[in-house]
C-alpha cells in the first residue's frame, strides 16, 4: 500500500486500488490517531461520492464526528479544517478520472507530510479499531462554501473591473471561481463551467495544450485575463489579453517578486526544480530564495520554518500564507490581479526586459534496483564534473553555478527512470549540461551492471 503514498497524499485507481475498504479502514485509523472533529469533502470524480462515504463511516467508527460539505475544492476544504481536529478530501487532483486519492489537513489547513500517511497505512494494515458503541462519531452536513468564497473575495485589492475569462475544467471550482471573483469586483465569462468527473471539457490538468478554449474566450471576447484550474482547485494557469498562455515560470516569478515588493523584503520558497529566473526577478526585488524538495507539503515546511512570505511550484501550486497554508488557484488569481493593478503592467508584458532561460528535461533508463546506488554514486562525482557549483541534495542532486545555469538529476518515483532537468541562458549550453550529466550516469550504470 506504500506504493499508493504521492508528496501529497494517497493516489491510485478508483475502485482498485484506491477502493471503499481502503477508506473506511484509513477514516478509522485516522481517527484512533487523533479523534476529534474533522471536515470532509470530495471532488467531481465519478467514484468520489462512494469513496467519501466510506472515509466518513471510518472516521464515525473511530469515535470521530464530521462536518460533511460535500462537492468542494481543495482549499475549501483546508479552509474549513482550521479550528477542527483537520480535514480530509477525496480527489486525485489533477489526475485522469479513472484515478481517485485521499489529502488530509491538520488544525492549521495545512497538509500533513508524507510521513503521517505512511504511519496511517501502517496503522490500517493493523485492523480497524472501532470506538464502544457508545463513543461513536456523528455526521452533519455543512451549510455551503460562503464564508471560503467571502474570504477570497476578502484578498482583493483592485479598483479598476476587470474583465476575467474563468475555465474551471468542470471540476471544483466551478461553484466557487465564478463567485469569489465576481465578489472580488470583476465581469466574469465563463467555459466548461459544469461540474463533471469525466472531464469532457479539456481534462483534468490545465496545461498549455487544454487551454485553447479559455484562449479563444478570452481572444473573441476581448477581455483582460484567463485564469484555468485543475480538477481540485489548487493549481492555476493563466493566459494574458491576448489569448497567449503566461510561461509558469515566468507567472510563479512574477508573483514571488510582487509579494517581496508588497511585503518590503522577505523571502520566498520554490522548490529545486524550479527556474532561476524566480531568483532573478526575487532578488531584484530585494528579497531572498530558498528552495524546497518537489511537493507543496514540503514547499510550505520550509516557508514555515524559513517564514517566507510566498511559495510556490510551476506546476500553478502557490501558497500565500497571509490568507491560507494551503496552495488555492482561485486565491492565487485574486492575489495576481492585485499585483497587475499594482505593478500597471498588462499579462503579456510580465516578461519584458528580463533575462531568457532556456531549459532541457532529459530521461536516462534505469532499473529502480540500480537508483540507490548510482546516486550514492552521482554524488561524489557531480563536483567534479561541474567544478564550480553549488550543490544541493535535498532532493535529487542540483548543481548550481556562478551564471545561474544549473542541473538537476532525480529519481522517478513511478518509471524505471533518472529524470534530469539542465537550465542556462544559452540553449546549447543547457543541452550541454544534461548531455554531460547523462553520460555519466550512463557510464555508471554501465559499471554496476
Amino acid at each position: 500500500m506504500q506504493e499508493l503514498i504521492s508528496s501529497s497524499g494517497l493516489r491510485g485507481l478508483a475502485m482498485k486500488e484506491f477502493s471503499p475498504e481502503l477508506c473506511m479502514r484509513v477514516g478509522t485509523a485516522l481517527s484512533g490517531m487523533n479523534r476529534g472533529s474533522y471536515v470532509v469533502g470530495h471532488d467531481v470524480r465519478l467514484s468520489s461520492p462512494l469513496l467519501v462515504q466510506s472515509l466518513i463511516n471510518g472516521l464515525n467508527a473511530g469515535g470521530s464526528d464530521v462536518l460533511y460539505l460535500g462537492l468542494a475544492s481543495t482549499p475549501a476544504v483546508a479552509f474549513y479544517s482550521r479550528g477542527h481536529k483537520g480535514g480530509a478530501v477525496i480527489t486525485a487532483s489533477h489526475n485522469p478520472p479513472e484515478y481517485n486519492g485521499l489529502k488530509i489537513f491538520d488544525g492549521r489547513g495545512a497538509s500533513v507530510s508524507q510521513f503521517f500517511y505512511s504511519v496511517l497505512l501502517r496503522k490500517r494494515g493493523g485492523g480497524p479499531e472501532y470506538a464502544k458503541w457508545g463513543s461513536l462519531g456523528s455526521s452533519r452536513a455543512g451549510a455551503g462554501l460562503h464564508q471560503y468564497v467571502e474570504h477570497i473575495a476578502s484578498a482583493s485589492r483592485i479598483r479598476r473591473r476587470w474583465k476575467v475569462g474563468l475555465d474551471p475544467g468542470n471540476g471544483t471550482t466551478s461553484v466557487t471561481a465564478p463567485l469569489a471573483l465576481s465578489l472580488s469586483g470583476c465581469e466574469v465569462s465563463t467555459i466548461n463551467l459544469a461540474p463533471d468527473g469525466t472531464f469532457p471539457g479539456r481534462g483534468s490538468e490545465p496545461d498549455e495544450k487544454s487551454l485553447s478554449g479559455l484562449c479563444d474566450m478570452v481572444r473573441e471576447r476581448h477581455l483582460d485575463i484567463g485564469f484555468g484550474y485543475d480538477g481540485d482547485g489548487d493549481r492555476l494557469a493563466i493566459v494574458d489579453e491576448r489569448g497567449v498562455p503566461i510561461p509558469q515560470d515566468l507567472a510563479l516569478a512574477f508573483a514571488a517578486g510582487e509579494s517581496v515588493k508588497e511585503s518590503g523584503g522577505g523571502s520566498v520558497v520554490v522548490n529545486i526544480d524550479t527556474s532561476a529566473l524566480v531568483d532573478v526577478v526575487v532578488e531584484s526585488a530585494g528579497g531572498k530564495v530558498y528552495r524546497s524538495k518537489v511537493g507543496d507539503p514540503y514547499v510550505l515546511g520550509e516557508i514555515t520554518n524559513r517564514r517566507s512570505i510566498f511559495g510556490g511550484e510551476t506546476c500553478g501550486a502557490w501558497i500565500h500564507p497571509r490568507y491560507s497554508l494551503c496552495p488555492d488557484g482561485v486565491l492565487s488569481s485574486v492575489v495576481f490581479l492585485n499585483f497587475l493593478e499594482r505593478s500597471r503592467l498588462k499579462p503579456s508584458r510580465l516578461g519584458e526586459g528580463l533575462p531568457k532561460f532556456y531549459l532541457v528535461r532529459r530521461k536516462v533508463p534505469c532499473p529502480n534496483k540500480l537508483k540507490l546506488p548510482i546516486m550514492k554514486i552521482l554524488k561524489g562525482k557531480v563536483a567534479g564534473l561541474y567544478p564550480r557549483a553549488e550543490i544541493l541534495t535535498i532532493d535529487g542532486i542540483r548543481g548550481g553555478l556562478p551564471d545561474r545555469s544549473w542541473v538537476l538529476v532525480r529519481p522517478s518515483g513511478t518509471e524505471p527512470i533518472l529524470r534530469i532537468t539542465a537550465e542556462s541562458s544559452e540553449a546549447k549550453l543547457s543541452n550541454r549540461l544534461a548531455e554531460d550529466l547523462a553520460n555519466l550516469i550512463e557510464k555508471i550504470r554501465g559499471g554496476l551492471t
